[in-house]
């Protein structure tokens, strides 16, 4: 549901930016790359319920900024994952590797795309 709700601010956001085609690629991007953080948090910490743990805003204007290989970069998932939600230590180089991962599986060419 988070996911959703971030993906329609990410697609008025490029909608204002480039219209139709920004509006389709960024909020893409940014839904996608909530997804990707998700996963790699949920398989890092074993814990099912991590959506109030991902600090969306963080992710969404980091694609926005940088396309979804800034899902990957370590200083974006440090900031955007609150340990204290989790209840437990995170391992971010972890979840950095995971989600670099589940993004080269996606063939990450949603860089090109954000970037108008």
């Amino acid at each position: 549901m988070i996911g959703l709700t971030l993906g329609k601010k990410a697609l008025k956001f490029g909608y204002k930016r480039a219209g139709i085609p920004g509006a389709i690629a960024t909020g893409s991007a940014a839904a996608v790359g909530y997804a990707l953080v998700k996963r790699s948090l949920k398989s890092s910490t074993g814990t099912e319920n991590v959506d109030g743990a991902i600090d969306t805003e963080t992710v969404k204007s980091a694609v926005e900024k940088d396309g979804l290989s800034a899902v990957t970069n370590r200083d974006t998932l440090e900031s955007a994952i609150d340990e204290d939600q989790l209840g437990t230590d995170v391992d971010v180089g972890d979840v950095q590797s995971q989600t670099e991962e589940k993004s080269d599986d996606l063939g990450d060419d949603s860089d090109a795309d954000t970037t108008q």
